[in-house]
């Protein structure tokens, strides 16, 4: 199951990268939203879509890789859902990846949390 959440995140991340959008609808979970706490900001896919390709279509996506001090997993004990962790070296913010498996792994939510707010595994 890590190898192919692995390889799925790994698409999925690279898909983002480079601004394709279908690669990125195949893994995001038709629901999925981006929630920035920091900004009080919440934003779906498809609004995600629009400005990524108008920003690749006017060659301006460059998005920038962070700084990972740190990455930890954390599975349901079903293997069905799974909390991907990532505390940044240069800034004092966790990003927090959800991804549930129905079929294939599909993430369902990318938080940029306030330190002391990460989501936990019940």
């Amino acid at each position: 199951m890590d190898k192919q959440l692995e390889q799925t995140r790994d698409s999925w991340i690279n898909a983002f990268f480079t601004g394709n959008c279908v690669v990125l609808a195949e893994h995001e979970d038709q629901n999925f939203k981006v929630i920035n706490e920091k900004k009080g900001m919440t934003e779906s896919n498809l609004m995600r879509y629009e400005k990524i390709a108008h920003a690749v279509k006017n060659g301006v996506w460059k998005p920038q890789k962070p700084n990972v001090l740190s990455e930890e997993l954390e599975f349901n004990r079903e293997l069905t859902q799974c909390i991907v962790t990532l505390e940044l070296e240069d800034e004092a913010t966790v990003i927090q990846e959800l991804w549930v498996y129905q079929e294939a792994w599909k993430i369902t939510e990318l938080r940029f949390c306030k330190v002391m707010d990460r989501i936990r595994m019940d």
